[in-house]
Parts: C-alpha cells; structure tokens; sequence
C-alpha cells in the first residue's frame, strides 16, 4: 500500500482521539470484528484527513472557492458522523463503509496538490 499524501500519521492521530472516546464498545469483541471496525475506523479517520487538507489548499488560494470549501466541510462531517456512530458489532454497516471510504480516499487522494 503506498503513502497517502493525506499523511498516514496523522491518520492514526484522528484514529486514537476519536475511535477511543466514541466508540468503544460495551464489551470485548472477537479479534476479527475488532480488526474490521478499526480498519474503517482508519480509512474514515484518512478520508477526514484528505478533506482536511483540500480544504486547506483551497483556503490558501488567492481566491478560494468557498462553496467547494462548504461542500467539503459538509462531507467532513458527514463522515465524521459515520465514524462516531460506527457500532462495531453492524458487520455489514461496518464492511460496507470501509469499502465506500476506500473508494472516497483514493478519490480524493487524486484531488490533492503535490505541492
């Protein structure tokens, strides 16, 4: 798997902060399900970087397009809303997002300046 631009520590940053908090689940989970409900936790936790930093690079242009920036904070936080309400134990729900946010990061991935 190559580097993401988005920056694959910060990844895990946005991973620990926010899957700790707001999604622990009640009890231990088998260790595949586990592993699954983090993986997408971490591809979400990506997809938010990638957006992050789009709107960053759009914020710095002398003229930003601010509907584009409003669409990407909105997407932002809809994902955002996915990851916080990602219940470990929906093994579709959480198979279906990691295959959505996969497609999602290397869409955005494409988007991001090399600069």
């Amino acid at each position: 798997m190559r580097d993401h631009r988005c920056g694959a520590p910060v990844d895990m940053e946005v991973s620990v902060t926010e899957s700790v908090a707001h999604n622990a689940p009640d009890s231990a989970l088998p260790a595949g399900l586990a592993v699954s409900h983090q993986t997408a936790l971490d591809i979400m936790g990506i997809a938010i970087v990638c957006y992050s930093v789009l709107i960053e690079q759009e914020e710095g242009r002398p003229a930003p397009d601010a509907a584009q920036v409003a669409q990407w904070e909105r997407e932002l936080e809809a994902v955002a809303e996915s990851r916080r309400s990602l219940d470990a134990r929906d093994t579709d729900r959480v198979r279906r997002l990691a295959d959505e946010h996969v497609a999602l990061v290397r869409r955005l991935d494409r988007m991001i300046d090399d600069n």
